[in-house]
């Protein structure tokens, strides 16, 4: 397909994706996870600009990839260090979601090319994927489940190419060999000699070369994918066993050089490894491949205990993936995370991501069991189900682990809306969810915490400062506030995260405040508590549309402007306790 016909084609897709971007540079302020800030964007912001931040647990202890979180923010900070004009709070949120949802684009090539794969109507695929609020929120923050949603589109393209060149090959060659005898209209079936055979119906050495070519370094970048995917999460495993098994499947049914095609793909894995292994480990360890080289010059030279030798060179290696699964073997720092039932991603996570379109999928799978599924429908099936069935064996679970899982989501939902009936019913709640959590996640949800650290980052560094570096900062019951947004070298000891902690708390931590002056950030829903502590306060500013589900605004009011739909003043209310407020105490 061109260009032209790209364009022609998928309008309301292109228009969707100018929204996205659109959202980017608003931007959003809802506040989704604090892993958004403090598995990327925090520590890029920390090695990069020099600003104070919170290294959380997960950088201290090996268990992150760092060429990862580089790709997605190391740009946007870069740019942001080169620019001084632009060191604002306002371009450190932006430009990391921007080189996000520039990689998103990565998300709608997959499925423009599966889609293709399999048959599937692209023009009603694409602008339904990118209307998707999952879409518009999600893969468009510097998440690492964004990153591996990217990636896992990669290997899928890369997978789809290489069982069709596979299968080409395949048909191409029975074909060919269909050609043996020619039908003459009056000898009937005459053999033609070797030389008139392989004059007619010799392959092209040069095609099938180019062919080979193509399949191997295609190859050779799937182990590189995999390798890469398990870096930044390794339950990227679980959503490649699908599309690998397809491929390995497909290749040993053709007899097309399945074995050399599993040695280029470890290649391809082991050299990526090795690189990714080598930069994590010169990062936490502060060791140039200079030092590694050295040590390793020493073990094969040494005299001595060359077990031990050995022994001491590779455990000095990081290995990401390792610790992380280490880490999440056991059972008491999972806990520390939440527990959730089994069944939290069947029941909940899936319906939270995909909508109305999992009515559609369960019927999919339902016909796959009772063997009515079409052939175009049950591998994505194949695909979507395992990591599924996975993940959920794990005690934590959140929506976001199931973000790779949308475009096969998606792709399933199409072809089953092509083929049922009530087409526009299922469109029409697909819009209405996706608004609704676009408006939620997008701009409710903690949408307070943003904007007032961007106020606080504004009026600290402006010529005519409302605040100084000697101010502390409260935050109570909010989530945990990004301390790169300040841009400066003290926000870690200014910001002080009271988290969800009781209101006798949150007293004693402002009473015992030395500093010149102390503020609180505080949701609106708990300030009739804190009003009560006989604090004197001052409020600064009241910044809107802050919804936190931990202290949603009480059943009574919003029964109460139900009841008084007319009247404004309950509206006020509602509006009041939906606020993220920022008081100054007084002495």
């Amino acid at each position: 397909m061109s260009s032209l016909d790209l364009i022609r084609n998928h309008k309301i897709w292109l228009s969707l994706v100018f929204v996205r971007f659109c959202l980017v540079f608003l931007p959003q302020q809802g506040y989704i996870h604090p892993d958004e800030f403090f598995q990327s964007t925090e520590i890029v912001a920390g090695d990069i600009l020099n600003v104070s931040v919170v290294r959380t647990w997960e950088f201290s202890t090996g268990l992150r990839s760092i060429p990862p979180i580089y790709c997605l923010a190391g740009p946007g900070f870069s740019l942001l260090k080169g620019v001084p004009q632009m060191m604002t709070s306002y371009w450190a949120v932006v430009l990391p979601r921007l080189s996000t949802c520039i990689l998103s684009l990565a998300v709608d090539v997959a499925v423009l090319y599966v889609c293709d794969a399999f048959a599937i109507d692209s023009t009603v695929a694409l602008p339904i994927l990118a209307s998707s609020y999952v879409m518009l929120t999600y893969l468009t923050r510097p998440f690492s489940n964004t990153l591996e949603t990217v990636t896992f589109c990669v290997l899928l393209v890369l997978v789809a190419k290489v069982v069709r060149n596979i299968n080409h090959s395949q048909s191409d060659r029975a074909e060919k060999k269909s050609k043996e005898f020619k039908v003459l209209p009056n000898d009937g079936y005459q053999r033609k000699t070797l030389d008139e055979f392989r004059k007619k119906h010799s392959s092209n050495p040069t095609e099938e070369k180019s062919n080979s070519d193509s399949n191997g370094k295609a190859v050779f970048l799937i182990g590189v994918v995999m390798s890469i995917g398990m870096f930044i999460r390794p339950t990227f495993a679980a959503f490649s066993v699908g599309p690998i098994l397809w491929f390995v499947g497909t290749a040993l049914m053709s007899g097309d050089g399945a074995v050399s095609y599993l040695f280029l793909m470890s290649f391809g894995a082991l050299v990526s490894s090795i690189l990714m292994v080598l930069v994590d480990t010169a990062y936490y360890s502060d060791m140039t491949v200079v030092d590694i080289l050295s040590r390793f010059r020493q073990c094969v030279i040494t005299s001595g205990n060359v077990a031990k030798c050995w022994e001491e060179y590779f455990s000095m290696f990081i290995v990401t993936p390792w610790n992380f699964l280490k880490y999440n073997s056991d059972p008491d720092n999972l806990s520390a995370h939440g527990h959730h039932p089994y069944y939290t991603h069947l029941l909940i996570n899936i319906p939270l991501l995909l909508g109305p379109a999992v009515v559609l999928i369960l019927v999919e799978l339902y016909r796959f069991c009772m063997r009515r599924s079409t052939s175009y429908n049950s591998t994505p099936l194949c695909f979507l189900t395992p990591p599924i069935l996975i993940l959920s064996l794990f005690p934590h679970q959140e929506p976001r682990f199931l973000l790779p899982l949308l475009p096969l989501g998606v792709i399933l939902y199409v072809s089953s809306i092509n083929r049922i009936g009530h087409r526009n019913v299922f469109l029409f709640l697909w819009c209405v969810f996706n608004l609704i959590g676009l408006l939620f996640y997008g701009f409710l949800h903690q949408g307070g915490v943003i904007p007032l650290l961007s106020y606080i980052e504004k009026n600290l560094n402006n010529p005519s400062p409302l605040f100084t570096n000697e101010d502390t900062f409260f935050f109570f019951h909010t989530y945990m506030p990004p301390r790169s947004l300040l841009l400066s070298h003290t926000s870690v000891e200014q910001l002080v995260d009271l988290q969800g902690s009781p209101i006798e708390d949150l007293v004693a931590a402002v009473k015992s405040q030395k500093t010149c002056c102390s503020y609180l950030a505080i949701p609106g829903t708990m300030m009739e508590e804190f009003v009560h502590q006989r604090i004197s306060f001052d409020v600064i500013q009241a910044f809107p549309f802050h919804l936190s589900m931990e202290d949603p605004p009480s059943y009574d009011v919003v029964k109460e402007v139900w009841q008084n739909f007319s009247d404004r003043a309950y509206y006020d209310k509602l509006f009041e306790s939906m606020s993220l407020f920022l008081l100054k105490m007084k002495n």
